[in-house]
């Protein structure tokens, strides 16, 4: 079961469900998401911009996030999971 942490986390998580159902509720989840502080994920952090796509864009979208939320969500092989965490956990 996912973690929420903080509020970014949260609505991430309503705005990939509101995806995975192809409705039009994902927008406003991102507009909830982003209307959160937020600490930007550093350049040069691994697989940036697929993150991005998936809607991680700040540390706090992360927190408690886990490999297999990263393969079966955001579609990354399990090396690039690792590689994504191990990265979070050295900030």
């Amino acid at each position: 079961m996912a973690e929420y942490r903080s509020a970014r986390r949260y609505y991430l998580s309503k705005r990939q469900y509101a995806r995975s159902l192809d409705n039009d509720q994902d927008g406003i989840w991102r507009s909830k998401q982003e209307a959160e502080a937020g600490t930007p994920l550093p350049a040069g952090f691994p697989l940036l911009e697929r993150l991005a796509e998936c809607g991680y864009t700040a540390v706090e979208d992360l927190d408690g996030a886990d490999e297999n939320e990263l393969v079966t969500v955001a579609g990354f092989r399990s090396r690039e999971a690792k590689e994504v965490l191990a990265a979070l956990a050295a900030l």
